[in-house]
């Protein structure tokens, strides 16, 4: 008995020692691209990549070495970044994933990465033509990815696909604490509701405030401006943002075909407070360009039934507002 359990602690610090000296991660792409070559560097740079911050968060190094030869200068800015926020490790030492395909540009996800101490998230890798790492964000869960991409609805996949982008990035945006970032996904004239007294001062919004049923106007109502600066405040006083979103329903206007309603359950963990909301966005497609916000709505999931929930239907879009 004794013999066995000297063996058993033997093979324990025999991994447990494996991982501290190397940390090395190797990553195998099964399918999607079709130039064995450019696999090959994409396999070979997010091998180095995944193993670089292994070694960093073992040594607890400020800031990941990172070769500027497998990534981008815009890589480098946005995996630094997040690294900049809290240090994180990659939980597995071999990946095997199918490639993903958007134009020029390469994705692997499901990529398993532990932040700090113990949370636990995807992230995706994306590459460019030359197998450079190009971006780094963090992913929706897997099945909430795939749960809106496999929808049966009248919205095209390529909409859905870029709806989920979008939503991964703004998701990776607030925990970075990127006000720059997040202040470029808003109309200059987006209606941010929030909180529970409504002002009646603001023009601005009239034409989306007469639209709103009385149970609803108790709430207040932001300019985009108000809104970043009281983010600001929120930002400046927390240490960390852990940051999910769950739920996520997508519905297409049927009279302007650009505009879409997105909704979903925001977990919300500060170092100061934690929250649980239904979030409600109103998001427009413009030709080469990123969806851009026009209303955002916040509502406590913990008091708000489904039926009173902000959607499309509490919103009108003038012809001014389409573009």
């Amino acid at each position: 008995m004794k013999l066995k359990f000297y063996l058993i602690s033997f093979a324990i610090l025999i991994n447990l020692g494996s991982y501290s000296q190397t940390g090395k991660v190797t990553v195998s792409i099964i399918d999607g691209i079709p130039d064995k070559q450019l696999q090959a560097r994409i396999e070979q740079n997010s091998s180095i990549i995944l193993s670089s911050l292994n070694d960093a968060y073992r040594k607890n190094l400020e800031k990941p070495l990172l070769d500027s030869n497998v990534l981008s200068p815009d890589g480098d800015e946005k995996l630094n970044d997040l690294w900049s926020e809290g240090h994180f490790r990659c939980a597995s030492i071999r990946i095997a994933e199918v490639a993903v395909q958007r134009g020029d540009i390469f994705q692997i996800r499901n990529i398993p990465i532990i932040y700090g101490d113990s949370d636990r998230f995807d992230v995706v890798m994306e590459f460019n033509t030359e197998g450079k790492v190009s971006d780094f964000y963090i992913a929706l869960e897997a099945h909430q990815y795939k749960s809106v991409l496999d929808a049966t609805s009248v919205i095209d996949r390529t909409r859905r696909e870029i709806i989920l982008g979008f939503l991964e990035n703004l998701r990776t945006a607030y925990v970075k604490k990127d006000i720059e970032y997040i202040e470029k996904l808003y109309s200059d004239k987006a209606l941010i509701i929030t909180g529970k007294v409504l002002k009646t001062d603001n023009t601005s919004t009239d034409s989306y405030q007469k639209s709103l049923t009385t149970d609803q106007i108790k709430y207040q109502v932001l300019t985009k401006g108000e809104y970043i600066d009281k983010l600001k405040k929120v930002f400046f006083g927390i240490s960390y943002l852990k940051l999910d979103f769950k739920d996520i329903e997508v519905v297409k206007h049927r009279k302007h075909p650009d505009f879409y309603g997105i909704r979903l359950l925001q977990i919300w963990d500060t170092s100061i407070y934690k929250d649980d909301g239904l979030l409600f966005l109103l998001v427009q497609f413009k030709d080469n360009e990123d969806p851009i916000i026009w209303v955002r709505t916040w509502q406590d999931a913990t008091k708000t039934t489904i039926d009173d929930a902000f959607g499309l239907h509490n919103f009108k879009i003038a012809n001014t507002t389409v573009q």
